[in-house]
């Protein structure tokens, strides 16, 4: 009676095709291909970065072919290991499936074992096998609904698709994957917004442009491009960068405009007329009794804006905001184990041990006291038991720390717990990576200055600093898993 009584279940619950195993067999060979392709991209970036003094016609054109390699190489390495996500998801719905019907096809023998022995009328024999059909229809149609939805990303993802992420404007830091952008408000169509610059904007911006005048610091609202505003004001902590961003704007009473000189993907450059700024961008300068204005770190934000396509600046790379600023070549390097790479976005999905080598160390720190834009990003931090540090925020503020942020940290300011933004900073149940600016190194403590010109308590609330921030080096290797570093300033 066992027997058939198994045989009975069996035929109501029924079975579910396909081999989680096998799904997952498929998404680690996308992944060792991605491996593969991390080592051709490390190859083609050394070539590049290896003949920096090659100048001429062949130059700019294996320069620029490069590029577009290392671009193509990036777009494939997402694409497979997007792929392998979706794979990984769906196999793990299909083995919770088989197991929930496993489980099911045990229970329903169990419950007609105990009607026939108890002589339960057939029609609560049938109420028992009618329930079981039903429940197992619903598991199956679980498995259906992500099967589709699998086969709809992988189209999406479009592996092997020739696709150029981050070659020319329309592309540059488009991407979501690696890219940053945690806005205060998290709103992304911000840049809908945007102002004429006043005659006043234009007489102040006109003497930051001629170096007459200094401006604050960036000072994010809720465009999500926490990412260029930090590799602004990475730009921002030295002189020579101040500089570097003064000699490429210029007014044009011709045009009643600011051209901002960007650079395109083989760093030629492009010039862009900005005569307005996001309403709802960078806050600019305070310009007392609660008025604040556009400052010279606006016109650049709307001339990035411009470049990527007017409506594009939420979720981008350092990496990218530096090369089109400069029109030199970036490096990134980050806790994964695997060889400095400008191909960050994807390596999460490698191997991550959260720890920067002493090389790496080395880098990050003699690019900050060259004075070279570094800018750290949370993306593939570790946030798994949080995202709260033991920190020193400046809440001690004095005029000099505009001029000297490296040494507004001292023991007048407020130690205690603090958060980084990363992880699930919103609660929204999303992984939302932010960009700090690096201002500092030492044997202990890393000093960063969070573009949203504060950082908030443990509690939520914020602290009432101006963004700058020192935590340890250990707490910077676990939630920093990338730092992008730009070149050195002409």
């Amino acid at each position: 009676m066992g027997l058939s009584l198994d045989a009975v279940a069996g035929a109501v619950v029924g079975e579910i095709p396909g081999s989680p195993g096998g799904v997952l067999a498929v998404a680690d060979s996308w992944r060792a291909g991605a491996r593969v392709l991390d080592e051709a991209a490390s190859s083609v970036v050394s070539s590049r970065l290896a003949v920096p003094s090659w100048q001429g016609v062949s130059a700019e054109a294996f320069r620029s072919s490069s590029r577009h390699l290392e671009a193509d190489l990036d777009a494939s390495i997402m694409n497979l290991l997007d792929g392998a996500h979706h794979l990984e998801a769906y196999a793990q719905v299909l083995d919770e499936a088989k197991e929930a019907l496993e489980r099911l096809r045990a229970m329903v023998g169990a419950a007609l074992l105990e009607a026939v022995d108890a002589a339960a009328p057939a029609v609560l024999v049938a109420g028992v096998r009618y329930a079981a059909a039903g429940a197992a229809v619903g598991i199956r149609a679980r498995v259906s609904i992500a099967a589709m939805q699998t086969a709809a990303a992988l189209n999406a993802v479009g592996v092997g698709a020739n696709s150029r992420v981050g070659s020319g404007a329309a592309g540059v830091g488009a991407h979501g994957r690696g890219g940053v952008g945690a806005g205060k408000g998290k709103d992304d169509d911000g840049t809908g917004s945007k102002t004429a610059f006043s005659d006043e904007d234009i007489r102040r911006l006109r003497q930051q442009a001629d170096g007459s005048a200094g401006w604050d610091p960036v000072h994010q609202a809720s465009i999500a491009d926490c990412y260029f505003l930090a590799t602004l004001d990475a730009y921002s902590l030295s002189e020579d960068g101040e500089q570097f961003l003064r000699d490429h704007v210029r007014w044009s009473e011709e045009d009643q405009a600011f051209i901002v000189t960007l650079y395109d993907g083989d760093g030629k450059p492009v010039y862009e007329k900005v005569t307005d700024y996001y309403t709802d961008g960078n806050q600019g300068d305070d310009l007392g009794g609660g008025r604040r204005g556009p400052n010279l770190m606006s016109v650049y934000e709307r001339a990035y804006g411009q470049y990527l396509g007017d409506h594009n600046l939420p979720n981008g790379r350092p990496y990218d905001a530096m090369q089109t600023i400069s029109g030199q070549d970036a490096q990134s390097v980050h806790t994964t184990g695997l060889p400095a790479s400008p191909l960050p976005a994807w390596n999460h999905y490698l191997y991550n041990d959260h720890k920067y080598t002493e090389q790496e160390w080395s880098q990050i720190e003699q690019a900050v006291n060259n004075g070279q834009p570094v800018v750290a990003v949370t993306n593939n931090g570790d946030f798994g038991d949080g995202d709260t540090v033991d920190a020193t925020a400046n809440t001690h503020t004095r005029a000099a720390d505009k001029q000297h942020p490296d040494t507004a940290i001292n023991n007048k300011d407020r130690t205690g717990d603090y958060r980084i933004v990363g992880g699930d900073y919103f609660g929204d149940g999303e992984s939302q990576g932010h960009a700090y600016t690096v201002i500092a190194i030492d044997d202990e403590y890393v000093t960063l200055r969070n573009p949203w010109a504060h950082n908030d308590t443990a509690d939520g609330s914020a602290s009432g600093d101006d963004g700058i921030i020192r935590i340890s080096r250990e707490d910077y290797e676990k939630y920093f898993g990338r730092t992008d570093i730009g070149g050195e300033i002409p």
